[in-house]
């Protein structure tokens, strides 16, 4: 698999485009950072496409509920690895 340079800046005209598509169906607090968390963190984590095209495309078919999705697990979840947590209270 090829990696692809995962930089904002050459994401960022279609990360707004759907910040404004979002807002114009009233999310208005998520922020193009807050897209690009998602897929960094989420969407491209294990599974990063091989082409710019198909990032654009999974870029413009986010959903809000995918996204809030993400926001809420991300809420829930505020361990950056096992290594954080204490293991030994499960035991």
């Amino acid at each position: 698999m090829i990696a692809l340079d995962l930089s904002f800046s050459q994401y960022e005209p279609w990360i707004n485009l759907k910040v404004k598509d979002f807002n114009r169906l009233g999310y208005t607090e998520i922020k193009a950072e807050d897209i690009w968390n998602y897929l960094v963190k989420f969407s491209w984590k294990r599974n990063q496409p091989e082409h710019y095209h198909t990032c654009v495309k999974q870029i413009m078919s986010i959903e809000p509920n995918h996204y809030l999705d993400f926001a809420s697990l991300e809420a829930q979840v505020k361990v950056s690895s096992l290594d954080e947590m204490d293991l030994n209270a499960f035991f």
